[in-house]
Order: structure tokens, then sequence, then C-alpha cells
């Protein structure tokens, strides 16, 4: 995990690398889960990295959407 944490400090504003990222962690780990029984047979690690992706996948994407 210390690897996903550090390609996500350098990624810094680039989106396309955070979404790079995640789907990474979506064909090694599956995620997001569809089944939320499933969120017990992984890491607490995982689960944080993922939501620290998609938390500033979902900032970056706010910056470039207008508001108004």
């Amino acid at each position: 995990m210390n690897w996903y944490r550090e390609q996500l400090e350098r990624a810094e504003d680039d989106l396309k690398r955070l979404e790079e990222l995640l789907q990474m962690m979506h064909d090694r780990y599956k995620l997001p889960l569809t089944n939320p029984a499933e969120i017990e047979n992984l890491s607490p690690d995982i689960i944080a990295v993922y939501q620290e992706l998609t938390a500033r996948k979902n900032e970056l994407l706010a910056a470039k959407t207008p508001q108004g």
C-alpha cells in the first residue's frame, strides 16, 4: 500500500494518473466492492488508500466543474 500512497502523492493534480491508480486497485482488489460483506476480507489499508484516491479524484473533478 505504500506504493499506492507514494503514487498518490506524486500524482498531485494529475487526474489521468489518479484514474490509472484507481483502475489498478479495481483490477487487483476488485474495488469498489459490489458485495458489502466482502469488505471484511480486505485490509483497512487497502480501503483507506482507495478512499484517498477517490476523494482526491472527486476534488479535482469538482474544481474543474464550473460553479454557477
